[in-house]
């Protein structure tokens, strides 16, 4: 069975289910960056071809498309009770499915309106993009000391995404960090959010200098996530990366 025709079949409840945006804030952030960067929509409906469209903006309860060139096709979209669109935003996959269209206008012009879609999944295949948090944002750390006792040490954490992140702990020369270290009950705290505990493996570590300082800079993947928590790291990631692209339009 491949790919598509597994989404199709479970509209993602398995397989893609930590992937999917069910915060109504996180859907229409994502679909306005379908709008704002002018992304190509694959429609599909039952028996039908793909057709190609845009998206041309969305409001609280809509999304507006171009009307498809092919008549005939447009004719069949409109026919249909559930449509499924797909597209991507910088290389990441956006897939999402809808109820029936009809024929509206969008500006003045002719568009297909659909309901905003209840899910959107939303994935990269390196997982997802690593965002700096603003501020310091921190994570409580289990560590081997020197004397092969266990502590705990806050660590900062240096960017962060859907599949990991990279802490930078403190100058205590009694900490040994090493590629493959397997770390259970870390507890991040991200902000506005209840601490969540989560096992984190090293995929690699060095030694930096930081404001004359040396300390350990490990970049370091999740292990075994639940739904639950994958989704709040999610909603958490989409927030930076709503703040960046604001930052971005305000320089």
């Amino acid at each position: 069975m491949s790919e598509r025709q597994t989404y199709a079949q479970g509209d993602g409840e398995s397989l893609y289910e930590k992937y999917m945006l069910h915060h109504p804030a996180d859907i229409r952030g994502c679909l306005k960056q379908l709008v704002e960067k002018h992304c190509v929509l694959l429609v599909h409906a039952a028996g039908t071809e793909n057709a190609v469209s845009v998206a041309l903006g969305v409001g609280a309860t809509s999304l507006w498309i171009d009307v498809p060139r092919d008549a005939a096709l447009t004719e069949q979209l409109l026919a249909a009770d559930r449509l499924r669109f797909e597209s991507s935003i910088d290389r990441i996959t956006v897939r999402f499915a809808t109820g029936a269209a009809r024929m509206g206008t969008h500006e003045g012009l002719p568009a297909l309106e659909v309901p905003v879609p209840v899910k959107v999944m939303h994935l990269q295949r390196r997982e997802y993009v690593r965002r700096e948090p603003p501020g310091t944002v921190s994570c409580i750390l289990p560590v081997d000391a020197d004397s092969g006792t266990r502590r705990t040490v806050r660590a900062t954490i240096a960017d962060i995404g859907g599949g990991g992140l990279a802490v930078l702990t403190s100058d205590d020369a009694s900490i040994e960090v090493a590629t493959g270290d397997v770390y259970p009950g870390v507890v991040l705290e991200l902000p506005e959010q209840e601490p969540m505990t989560v096992t984190l493996r090293v995929q690699h570590a060095q030694r930096i200098d930081q404001r004359g300082r040396r300390v350990w800079r490990a970049g370091c993947s999740f292990v075994d996530l639940t739904v639950q928590d994958q989704a709040r790291l999610l909603r958490y990631v989409m927030q930076l990366d709503r703040m960046h692209m604001a930052k971005m339009r305000d320089d």
